[in-house]
């Protein structure tokens, strides 16, 4: 098992405390609770194992806390235990509960081998309860509590599983997100350095191009190839800014804000375009307080790129959604769009610099701009499709702030 780092072992010692004190006090009741005279060396023995497994516990370092052996000795221990005193104080499978709760509490382990070695062990120290010197007893009630214990076994590994494989998912994302903000700023400090390296030609080229226009007014073949030209470089300026802008490190007004206001500021900026396309833009969730901590104008910014991105992949008549919600103590803003879609393959690739699938269209820093402001606040972009002529959706995901 790979040993837990960070602070993951202190977080679940509480838990492991928690867990091991209720079940120890269950057994004390037992012994406490038992018809007849009471079993003083017994309850004395019992409560000496609590105390210890609550000090071990208690004093135990997070290396070995996050051990498979002292995880595995534990759940194993109270299993025996807990053997003994139902076989001591003669309670049979009525409280098959004890060892149920044992199974639930295997999930505790951090390793599958560990949770089904816990629970098989529980389960077979169930059945030990019902010998009776030359078989097992015949209640169907028995065989039913025992084939229970192993279902609910089995389940719990699976469910442990993936919910492994749902971290591993969510870790390997994140990852994902990091290097990839990671290389943008590298990234953007190269093409800052090359963007204003190319304006002053540019516009030597731009001033050029003015003053042959006027010489030639007369000859409409030389001033046509000349607007060509002319266009070509504000095409190549807009090319520029994008790369300045990335290049660039914003310094960061953080401040108590409604998300809903650089939402709505975003929505208002695009709504001339989106009419001027047919576009029709949808929006839901922006009636309650986004409450969060950021620059409002970067985070315009972000969400404007977004939106530009949905509009650019938009076919004529189209349709925008747009929707806030807010989950786990993350805002999520969702754009939407009914367009071209991604196949998987370029999914993965949306977010790098300059990738884009829309031909003649846009530069492909949009959506990079918009996972650099995300990370600046904490938060990230994220992309589904379900392919292509399928439509796209884009959540920017950040922090809620309290209210």
């Amino acid at each position: 098992m790979r040993p837990e780092t960070g602070l993951e072992p202190a977080r679940r010692r509480p838990v492991y405390f928690a867990f091991q004190g209720l079940f120890m006090a269950v057994l004390l009741l037992l012994v406490l609770l038992r018809p007849g005279p009471r079993d003083t060396p017994a309850l004395g023995a019992l409560a000496s194992l609590l105390l210890g497994s609550l000090l071990a516990l208690r004093l135990v370092g997070d290396a070995t806390l996050s051990r498979e052996w002292f995880q595995s000795t534990l759940f194993v221990g109270d299993a025996l235990v807990a053997a003994l005193v139902i076989g001591r104080t003669r309670t049979g499978s009525d409280l098959f509960l004890l060892y149920l709760l044992l199974v639930f509490g295997s999930a505790l382990t951090r390793s599958a081998r560990q949770r089904l070695a816990v629970a098989g062990l529980t389960v077979v120290l169930f059945l030990a309860t019902g010998w009776r010197g030359r078989g097992w007893a015949a209640s169907e009630e028995f065989w039913l509590r025992a084939l229970f214990l192993a279902v609910s076994a089995a389940l719990m590994a699976v469910l442990a599983r993936d919910a492994g494989q749902a971290r591993d998912d969510e870790r390997r994302l994140y990852e994902s997100r990091l290097v990839q903000v990671e290389r943008l700023a590298t990234l953007g400090r190269v093409a800052g350095e090359v963007a204003h390296r190319i304006k002053a030609p540019l516009t030597t080229i731009a001033v050029d191009a003015d003053v042959l226009a006027q010489r030639h007014a007369d000859d409409p073949a030389t001033r046509r190839e000349l607007d060509e030209i002319r266009a070509e470089v504000e095409r190549c300026k807009g090319i520029l800014k994008d790369l300045l802008d990335l290049g660039r490190i914003e310094e960061m007004d953080v401040e108590p804000l409604d998300l809903r206001a650089p939402a709505r500021a975003a929505l208002s900026s695009l709504e001339t375009l989106a009419k001027s396309r047919r576009v029709r833009l949808a929006v839901s969730g922006l009636d309650r307080p986004l409450p969060a901590r950021g620059d409002a104008t970067l985070l315009r910014e972000a969400l404007s790129a977004l939106l530009q991105n949905a509009l650019e992949a938009s076919p004529q008549g189209g349709e925008i959604r747009v929707s806030a919600r807010t989950a786990g103590g993350v805002h999520r803003v969702c754009v939407a769009d009914d367009g071209s879609g991604l196949e998987p393959a370029e999914l993965v690739r949306a977010f790098e610099p300059f990738f884009t699938t829309k031909k003649g269209v846009g530069t492909g820093l949009g959506l990079s701009a918009a996972l650099r402001i995300a990370a600046k606040h904490g938060g990230t972009v994220e992309g589904e499709s379900a392919g292509r002529g399928r439509g796209a959706r884009f959540t920017l995901a950040i922090p809620a702030a309290p209210r």
